[in-house]
């Protein structure tokens, strides 16, 4: 899971500044940000700038995972656009076996029936036949709630009622991390690199046996805590796997004292992965933290976003936050490099996110971030954003003559002729709908009939104006009908790419709620028809 907020972190939890969040994403809606994203040129200095040689998709499985046909036609076209390797996190979606660990993987009660081991190879000989090199990624410390939810593993929580992070002092977390390492790594006998994850530890030494150990560690205690676990882990690692480059996210380490880091020897262990997804008016990495990583590693990773980044129930990504974020990531780099404090950059990592946490809702599914995923995998490459670029992706995505990749989803404007040119493109097509129905909705259940002449205190004592409320009695039965029509469409579309399982929640998280609000309020609607405007708390017995 991946949040804006991800920048400031405490030991015990998160610092969320959802002002100053909130101001970042809507500074990217209800405008036209076209005309500011677009670059006359690249600056002369940017030539000179190393980016290294990897450009990593992230397939985050958690949240819908893709059904075979779809993952098969959709890696010859990521390949096209610049990819060179998955980095996929496979979550609940792997198959692990054993007494032990069958009930947390795609066998447990909770899978969407994906993957088994067959598919896993037949994924992986896919992404071979079109030379992307994947990288399994594997939470050993935080984001394990597809594990700690389950009754077995539930006293390794850190924090009982809170089922994200282990306990680093139980020994038997270390032997339930190794157990699944072994069991993915095994799965992926090409694989040269490893990602262990290690972001959003939100407790850490809160635990009886963690404040007892705290209490024996001296200075920097919770940071030593932290870096003895994931030491133990990585150290085991290069043991067992001397082939594998281990990588992990930075967000942990961005406030340890470098000599601590050093002391722990973490630059001879693992490479990290800097991730960072806001807008430029809100990126925030200190100027501390570029120096303080040239002592300790010999190369790091950067990591943006394509989808999944901007709200845990946003459907559409608002592709230019995603490129505004990486324009000023790239204008970041290239200052530290100028100034002599960047560290060899060995790569990025495009992420997208299916969900905030296990126990989130889906945000962006797939299909719908595949034209930002283009557009921004086009901008890395050429270090800038440009009209020809953006015309030219947009016509290889299919879009019409004419026609450009709206990079602000919202207000939305439904296409008459929606881009077909790329896998998933109906599944897209079907969410522009819906959102485009939602602000229907919204205009009904939020308008000024509902609210000012149909609100629930008037509605009890059955005193409304007929004049008004019989407009409800018509909108809403148009809205219903387009419902039914846009559910027709999209099922299948969706259902060709995803599990049942996983169109069922769609439905049931999007449409049925608001499909439900909208009969309810029908229903009231011309029950006052019916009242035809009479005085204040007439009785139920005298309303008709």
């Amino acid at each position: 899971m991946r949040t804006l907020t991800k920048g400031t972190l405490s030991w015990a939890g998160s610092e969320r500044n959802l002002t100053e969040v909130n101001n970042g994403i809507e500074g990217h809606l209800n405008q036209n940000p076209e005309k500011k994203l677009y670059n006359k040129q690249k600056h002369r200095k940017m030539e000179l700038l190393e980016l290294g040689t990897q450009r990593l998709v992230h397939l985050d499985l958690k949240g819908a995972p893709p059904k075979l046909s779809y993952i098969k036609e959709l890696l010859p076209r990521l390949k096209e656009w610049g990819t060179t390797g998955l980095l996929i996190e496979w979550e609940d979606t792997f198959p692990y076996d054993g007494e032990h660990l069958r009930v947390v993987g795609s066998f447990g009660p909770d899978s969407p029936g994906l993957y088994s081991k067959e598919d896993v190879t037949e994924i992986l000989g896919l992404a071979e036949e079109h030379r992307l090199e994947v990288i399994p990624l594997v939470q050993t410390f935080g984001h394990l709630e597809f594990v700690l939810k389950h009754d077995k593993f539930r006293g390794l929580r850190e924090v009982e009622n809170f089922p994200g992070s282990i306990c680093p002092t139980n020994i038997e977390s270390l032997t339930l991390v190794q157990a699944m390492l072994e069991q993915v790594i095994k799965m992926h006998p090409s694989a040269k690199m490893l990602h262990i994850g290690a972001d959003e530890v939100w407790h850490l030494g809160v635990c009886s046996m963690c404040q007892a150990k705290l209490a024996s560690l001296g200075e920097s205690a919770k940071e030593r805590l932290f870096l003895d676990h994931v030491t133990k882990v990585l150290r085991w690692l290069k043991e067992k796997y001397p082939y594998l480059q281990l990588l992990m996210w930075d967000d942990m380490l961005r406030h340890i004292d470098p000599l601590l880091l050093i002391e722990y020897e973490l630059g001879k262990l693992v490479q990290p992965m800097v991730w960072h997804y806001r807008s430029s008016k809100t990126f925030q990495l200190s100027r501390d933290l570029w120096p303080m990583y040239m002592k300790v590693f010999d190369g790091i990773w950067v990591a943006t976003a394509y989808k999944g980044a901007s709200g845990p129930n946003i459907q559409l990504p608002i592709i230019s936050m995603h490129l505004d974020c990486q324009e000023r990531w790239l204008q970041e780099l290239q200052i530290q490099h100028d100034r002599g404090t960047l560290p060899k950059i060995l790569g990025i990592a495009l992420t997208g996110w299916s969900r905030f946490d296990h126990y989130a809702v889906m945000c962006e599914l797939l299909p719908a971030g595949i034209p930002s995923l283009a557009l921004c995998l086009a901008q890395w490459q050429a270090r800038l954003f440009t009209y020809e670029m953006h015309r030219n992706v947009s016509k290889n995505l299919g879009y019409s003559e004419g026609q450009l990749v709206p990079l602000n989803p919202y207000p939305p404007q439904l296409s008459k002729i929606p881009a077909s040119g790329f896998p998933g493109w109906e599944a897209r097509h079907g969410i522009e709908w819906f959102v485009h129905l939602q602000a229907k909705i919204k205009s009904v259940t939020e308008g000024e009939t509902a609210v000012s002449w149909l609100s629930s205190y008037l509605a009890k004592q059955n005193f409304t104006n007929p004049a008004h409320t019989i407009l409800l009695t018509s909108s809403i039965p148009l809205i219903l009908d387009e419902i039914a029509a846009l559910e027709n469409y999209l099922k299948p579309a969706l259902a060709k790419l995803f599990s049942a399982m996983v169109v069922d929640e769609w439905f049931g998280t999007h449409l049925e709620p608001q499909r439900e609000q909208l009969k309810q309020l029908l229903q009231l609607a011309e029950h006052q028809w019916a009242v035809g405007g009479r005085t204040r708390n007439l009785k139920a017995s005298e309303e008709l």
